[in-house]
């Protein structure tokens, strides 16, 4: 059994509740229980406290959000005399990313492409270049799903805008974006349209955050250090997400949730597909 404190119960079937939609690999309370009792007893409580507390984000609630937000951008061109035969969708090329898979979500539940719009792939350069030419005004919308550090959006945005002919203006829409990247988005003219914006204050391994004590949370950085380097604990760039949404986790999660590649020796929660064994995969 489950080694922890009857009051600790109701975090436990709530994280259960809410992971149990993750489709890299089925949340079932047996798996959370393991997760949990491999580590020491003295950490079982707060760490079901952390997995209650992950903000995740099921297909369903993904699909309302890049409607509704699709739906803002669209009523403010609209202001502006834009009508969607001057919309461009741009899924963006970048290593790991959902963008893709997003745009289809949108392109299918919004009806984009009867409704006269035009999607393409931040590859391919040629047709951007053809189709903002023939276009000469309009507005350029970026889709994804998250944006941690920006980085990564930038890299492909940068190739992108060098192919834009004529007068476009630029937005970002992704139900959530870390406040690190919404600086750097906004810094490059592009503006970003999320449902959720991710603080570092809404993170409890971060010291920004008050959910769990000063001193719980460096119990709790060690912790992870017997596994990991402290480069790669918190995930990428130290960011130590809170968001997981059901088709994957950032890979800014922390690992004592994703556990190790080949989920071996710390099996995670909401391991990445890359995290998972081929025979788990």
């Amino acid at each position: 059994m489950i080694a922890l404190a009857f009051d600790h119960l109701p975090a436990y079937v709530r994280a259960w509740w809410k992971l149990r939609r993750y489709e890299p690999q089925k949340v079932t309370r047996r798996l959370l229980r393991n997760w949990v009792n491999q580590f020491p007893k003295e950490h079982r409580s707060i760490l079901i406290r952390l997995a209650a507390n992950i903000r995740f984000l099921s297909k369903q609630e993904t699909i309302r959000s890049l409607v509704e937000l699709n739906k803002e951008v669209l009523r403010a061109l609209s202001a502006d005399e834009i009508t969607m035969k001057n919309v461009i969708y741009v899924s963006t090329d970048t290593a790991g990313s959902s963008s893709g898979v997003m745009l289809n979500l949108l392109r299918n539940h919004a009806n984009l492409e009867r409704r006269g719009a035009h999607l393409l792939d931040s590859r391919d350069l040629d047709g951007i270049r053809k189709k903002t030419r023939k276009l000469r005004t309009g507005a350029i919308i970026y889709v994804d799903d998250f944006s941690a550090t920006g980085n990564q959006f930038i890299e492909s945005r940068d190739i992108v805008f060098n192919s834009i002919e004529g007068a476009f203006s630029e937005f970002f829409l992704l139900p959530c974006v870390c406040e690190e990247a919404h600086q750097q988005i906004t810094a490059k003219g592009v503006e970003p349209r999320a449902s959720i914006l991710h603080l570092r204050s809404e993170r409890p391994l971060r010291e920004e955050c008050d959910f769990i004590s000063a001193k719980r949370r460096e119990e709790l950085l060690t912790l992870s250090l017997g596994y990991w380097p402290r480069k790669w604990s918190l995930g990428y760039g130290g960011l130590a997400t809170n968001v997981v949404f059901y088709s994957n986790a950032p890979n800014t999660t922390p690992l004592i949730f994703r556990g190790s590649i080949g989920q071996s020796p710390v099996q995670g929660i909401v391991p990445r597909f890359n995290d998972l064994s081929m025979e788990d995969a």
